[in-house]
Formats: C-alpha cells, sequence, structure tokens
C-alpha cells in the first residue's frame, strides 16, 4: 500500500520537464505518510508519476514504483494489493510475458498490456491505479469494486491533476480551494461528503467499481466495470447449514487471501461478531501468537475491551488493549490535514490513535470492514424495512413543499431514498430551515436524499436495498475513508476479508429472508460461527469504536466549542445562524435534546476550513488556529496499554506517550 499521484498535461512540453518532476516531487513528499520506505517520481514532456512506497510485498528495490514494462509503453502507480496475484501472474508468464520481481504491480503492468481495461475486473483486491500508456497517448485512472483505495482528480485547464489523497492535488499550482457549498450541504445532511464529487469546487473522486480513461484533447470518460449481483440472479440451493458451512469456508479463504505480506502482519479486534470473525478464521491459517489490537475509553458503553480479551484468549493472540481518554481531541488538526474534506465520523479519533500503537508492532492490520453493509448487520436496516412496510408507507419529505419536484415517474423511487435518508440525516429538514445561514439559504431548495436516487434497487426486500444504498454511500465515502486515512497517516496498511469481492457477490445472492431472522441482524454470519466465537461476543448491542464527542462537548471541550462555534470567524461563513447554534448548545447542555453529532460536525467543519480554504500553505493548523493543539483535560495525558500474550494473564498497566 502505497500513495500515487501525478498529471497529465493537456499540451505535451508546456511545462518544462525538470519543472514537472519538481511538482510531482511535491506531491509526492505531502504524501510521504502513506509510503514511508521510499518514494519515486518519474516525468517525460507529457506526463509526470509519483509514488510514495509502503513495501508489504518483495520489498526489494525492484519491486520500486514508478514501474515500467519491458517496451517502456506502459508506465503506472498504484496503491493497494493484489490479492489474485500469483494466479495471474502465472497466466501472463505462459502466455509469454516477462517479470523481473515478485510484486504485484508487475502483474498489473503486463495484465494492462495483454487485457487493457478488461483486466480491473479480473482483480481480487483492493486498488488505485494509475497508468499512463504511451503509445496510445492515453491515462487510465481506476479504483477498486468497494472504494477501500481513495483516488481523486481534477481536470484543470493546463492538466488532469490525480492523487490519493486531496491534498497532493492541492500542490498543483493555481489549483482553486472553494468550497463546494452544495456539498456541503450534503455534508450536514449525513455527516460526511458523498462522491462523486468533494467538498472542493473542481476535484471530484473516482466512483467504486469505476475506472476512467482520458485522451488528450477529449473529454474524461468513466466507466462501470463491476455491478453487485441481486438475490436472485444466481440461484442459491441448499439448507442453512449448508449456507453457514459455505460462508465459513468462503470467510475462511478471503481472509486466507489477505495474509500474504513479507512484512509483521496483525488485525484490529473490537471485541464485535465481524473482527472476532477474521481473528477466529487467521488463527485456523497461523495458529496462536497472532498479533491483535483493541482500544476504548474504560467507562460505560464506550469499552468494549473485555469481549475483545475473551476473543483473544480463545485464539492465544498476543493481544493490545489501549485504553484512550479526551486528550484524543489534541489529534484534531492532524485529522483536518490528513482527511483533507470535511469529516465528521468522531470514531475517527479512536481509527488514528489505535493505528498509531498498531503501527509500532505491525505493518498490516486486518479489519472487519464490510461485513454489517453485505450481511446486513445495522439496526437501521429493519427501521428501513417497517417504515417501507406500514400503510402507508412512511418516509415522504416532511417539507415536501419546500424542494424543487423531482423528475416525474419515479415517484416510488423517490420515496424509498426518502424514508432512508430520513434515517441517516444528521440536521432535520425543519432545521436547516430555522438555521441555515446566508451561504446555506441557496440549497433548501435541494433535498440531500436524491443524493441516493442512482442506488435505488429495485425488487428487493427493504433491508436489502438500505444495505445496498450503503455499499455505495456510506461504505466508501464514511467508513472506508475513515480507516484508510487514520491508518495510512500512520503508514499502516490495512485489509478488509469481507470486501472480497467473490465472498459479497456470493452473499449478495442469498435472499435476505435466509441472512437475517427474527429481526437479528447478520444472523446467518452470528449463527455460522456460533462454533468459533463466545456466544456473548455476537448476541449483544452493537458498540464499535465509539468516541463520547457529546459528553466531551458539555464538559472536557465546552469552552473550545464556543469559542469556535459562536466565535466570527465561522458565524461570518454563513453555515448555520448563531441564534441556532446557542439554541442547539443550550438544549444540548440541559439534556432536553441531544445534539452532539450536529454539533461535532460544525466543528469539524470549522477546522476543515482554517486548514484548507483560509490557508494555501498544505500545513498542519498552528498556533491560535488550532483550539485544541494544547487542549489537556488536566489528567494524564498518556496512553494506557494492557498487554495480553498468548492469551495468558495480563502484564500489567503500562504507560506509553500518547505523541
Amino acid at each position: 500500500m502505497c500513495g500515487l499521484a501525478g498529471a497529465l498535461l493537456k499540451e505535451p512540453g508546456s511545462v518544462p520537464v525538470g519543472e514537472l518532476r519538481r511538482r510531482a516531487t511535491a506531491m509526492a513528499a505531502i504524501l510521504h505518510h502513506r509510503g514511508p520506505d521510499g518514494y519515486g517520481v518519474w516525468a517525460d514532456s507529457h506526463v509526470a508519476l509519483a509514488h510514495t512506497r509502503l513495501a508489504i510485498i518483495d520489498t526489494t528495490n525492484a519491486a520500486s514504483q514508478p514501474m515500467h514494462d519491458v517496451t517502456h509503453t506502459v508506465h503506472i502507480v498504484f496503491n493497494g494489493e493484489i490479492y489474485n496475484f500469483m494466479d495471474l501472474r502465472a497466466e501472463l508468464k505462459a502466455d509469454g510475458y516477462q517479470f523481473q520481481n515478485r510484486s504485484d504491480t508487475e502483474v498489473l503492468v503486463n495484465g494492462y498490456r495483454k487485457w487493457g481495461t478488461d483486466l480491473f475486473s479480473k482483480l481480487v483486491g483492493m486498488f488505485a491505479i494509475a497508468i499512463w500508456d504511451s503509445q496510445r497517448h492515453r491515462l487510465v485512472l481506476a479504483r477498486d469494486r468497494f472504494g477501500e483505495k481513495p483516488l481523486y482528480y481534477a481536470d484543470r485547464p493546463d492538466a488532469m491533476v490525480f492523487g490519493s489523497e486531496i491534498k497532493a492535488l492541492l500542490t498543483w499550482p493555481n489549483m482553486p480551494r472553494r468550497p463546494d457549498m452544495a456539498a456541503l450541504h450534503d455534508y450536514l445532511t449525513f455527516g460526511f461528503t458523498m462522491g462523486p464529487g468533494t467538498a472542493f469546487e473542481g476535484i471530484g473522486r473516482l466512483q467504486p467499481a469505476h475506472f476512467l480513461v482520458y485522451d488528450p484533447g477529449k473529454k474524461p470518460v468513466i466507466e462501470r466495470y463491476w455491478q453487485m449481483p441481486l438475490p436472485g440472479d444466481r440461484p442459491v440451493s441448499g439448507s442453512d447449514e449448508d449456507l453457514k458451512q459455505e460462508l465459513i469456508e468462503r470467510l475462511r479463504h478471503a481472509v486466507r487471501s489477505c495474509l500474504v505480506s513479507d512484512v509483521p502482519l496483525g488485525a484490529f479486534l473490537s471485541g464485535g461478531v465481524d473482527s472476532s470473525a477474521v481473528v477466529a478464521m487467521m488463527s485456523a491459517s497461523h495458529g496462536a501468537g497472532i498479533k491483535t489490537f483493541s482500544s476504548g475509553f474504560g467507562f460505560g458503553d464506550y469499552d468494549e475491551t473485555r469481549y475483545a480479551t475473551m476473543v483473544a484468549e480463545r485464539y492465544g493472540t498476543d493481544h493490545r488493549v489501549f485504553t484512550f481518554d479526551s486528550n484524543l481531541l489534541r489529534s484534531m488538526g492532524d485529522l483536518a490535514w490528513h482527511y483533507g474534506e470535511p469529516f465528521s465520523d468522531s470514531s475517527a479519533l479512536v481509527t488514528y490513535a489505535l493505528s498509531r500503537e498498531t503501527r509500532r508492532s505491525v505493518t498490516v492490520a486486518l479489519t472487519g470492514d464490510g461485513a454489517d453493509e453485505t450481511l446486513l448487520g445495522y439496526a437501521r436496516y429493519f427501521a428501513y424495512g417497517d417504515m417501507r412496510r406500514s400503510n402507508p408507507p412512511r418516509g415522504t419529505r416532511i417539507l415536501e413543499g419546500l424542494y424543487m419536484a423531482p423528475p416525474r415517474g419515479i415517484e416510488a423511487r423517490v420515496a424509498g431514498t426518502d424514508a432512508y435518508g430520513f434515517l441517516l440525516e444528521r440536521y432535520r429538514e425543519a432545521q436547516k430551515v430555522v438555521g441555515y445561514g446566508d451561504a446555506m439559504l441557496p440549497y433548501l431548495g435541494h433535498c440531500s436524499y436524491e443524493r441516493l436516487l442512482p442506488y435505488f434497487a429495485e425488487g428487493v426486500m427493504p433491508e436489502e436495498a438500505a444495505a445496498r444504498f450503503d455499499q455505495a454511500t456510506y461504505l466508501p465515502d464514511d467508513l472506508l475513508i475513515k480507516v484508510d486515512i487514520a491508518a495510512m497517516a500512520h503508514g499502516l496498511e490495512t485489509r478488509a476479508p469481507f470486501l472480497n469481492h467473490e465472498l459479497a457477490e456470493w452473499v449478495a445472492t442469498i435472499p435476505p429472508d435466509r441472512k437475517i431472522w427474527g429481526r437479528e441482524g447478520k444472523a446467518l454470519l452470528k449463527s455460522a460461527l456460533e462454533p468459533h466465537l463466545p456466544h456473548e461476543c455476537m448476541y449483544r448491542t452493537k458498540v464499535g469504536f465509539r468516541v463520547p464527542v457529546a459528553k466531551f462537548m458539555k464538559d472536557e471541550i465546552r469552552s473550545q466549542t464556543d469559542e469556535i462555534l459562536l466565535g466570527d470567524r465561522f458565524l461570518d461563513r454563513g453555515i448555520i445562524r448563531a441564534d441556532f447554534i446557542k439554541e442547539m448548545l443550550t438544549s444540548h447542555r440541559s439534556g432536553a435534546m441531544e445534539h452532539g453529532t450536529r454539533l461535532w460536525s460544525l466543528l469539524c467543519l470549522e477546522m476543515w476550513y482554517r486548514t484548507w480554504i483560509d490557508s494555501d500553505s498544505n500545513r498542519r493548523l498552528e498556533g491560535d488556529d488550532d483550539p485544541f493543539a494544547t487542549f489537556s483535560d488536566g489528567g494524564s495525558s498518556k496512553v494506557h496499554q494492557s498487554a495480553s500474550v498468548h492469551g495468558s494473564e495480563s502484564a500489567g498497566m503500562v504507560s506509553m506517550d500518547s505523541d
């Protein structure tokens, strides 16, 4: 896993090669955290490619990037892992293609020579790829099926610029830094910006399962190369016991494919079903001693580390538990810089800190991401089913007359998307009407729910339809970007076996009523795992990596919250009216109404503005610009680690600096 960036000039030679190489080097430098093991830059009169390397497979210099084929006409930079690269390599070698190293990157180089853009549908893995085909004078960008690896681009007057993170594009001369207010309208609705756009005008993200072909002088062409099958597309036979056995075998195969590595490897272990299942399957291949890592806050519903410890003891893992506190908030400035967009998923704080500690021991960590969206694990899926099955169905727009009329003839789709949008939204319609400031008022007539319309699936159970909304939006634009950015900030690669597309395709063809029953999310998975995991780890309320930001804004960061949200700097942006912010703060702190996620989204938005809109320095916030930099709750500013080696008794509590 690595970082990639580059640019294709609209007019060859319009930028001297030396200057083009310098620009590419700057792009690589700002992505150094993604690839601390080295970097490479290649440029000619047409294009520049930049790469920062995190060496995972074939750690020798022979596998460095940018990489070129033997004819020097195919040039590539690549971020990710191709799990079936050995099978593809054998097929290509049988056809006479030559290989100089053991990397999966060289398989992509020769695979493109043989199959062109048909290559992407043959890949099993996670990837963002940029290919310069100098023979055809063509740039090709591609992204994996679920969006595990990010890829951004900007079609500028002088060049097509691209990179693994937005900050790489912002190093390009004269790149505009204007907020896309329509995207911020969606951000206030959902808590994240939704592709294919971004929070910046003129910067887009390549959608999952798509590739882009750009021939200079023509408009970019974007095509989808993969689509998740629907239930019934492929007949599923066998008893429930047969399904459970096959699910375990397919999951075991998916996990095994993720274990190919020339560097130390471990797993995040939250204590929930999904990460515990991954650890159980890892143990079947690797035995005892796998390094596992979990985190918590040590109080209330924000700590499920005891469940993680139960799984670790069962499988004899080398387990580390990290207990965090409110001093995590000192990372707010770092997160605003790393994410590059307003991002209000508070669990990013924990993922960022846990990734930092995990990286001290391993370079690769497996996760349980993707199981909820494919095996129907969220409680909101059942709530959505109830809404759609009610008579009449619930979920129509409350302020119908406020919005522009949707296209005629799609009333059923609009009703379906409105219902799910209602379950996801943070700022309610009525709150926007009374709370929006001058800058946001023009967007009141646009319903963010309609962003879900392209992903509405006809003829499926509501629970399945809800999951497909998440697979297209919440999964790539929130969960996966959260983990990628937080982990890669520390040079840690993460892999998600549940997102092996062969496993996910098989799961998708199972009728929903055979995946869930009795309103038990992921019932098929849990039942299949009963011989492998403790019962109480599976049949309990879902928690996950959560951060008590609602409490923090009442107590620990009360003054910082007031300083930021009621300060002239934020209010002058015209996002939310001052009176409405005061009303939310008073109501939240009195306990009259919970506004934690809404207030938190505004804090994250202001940190983004200060980092990327107010300044063109491309640096982290400094001094008074970062009100969290010197935050301390007055207690110990330590991360506490307890170690349970090979399932033995705790080795005690030790303190580790959180810097």
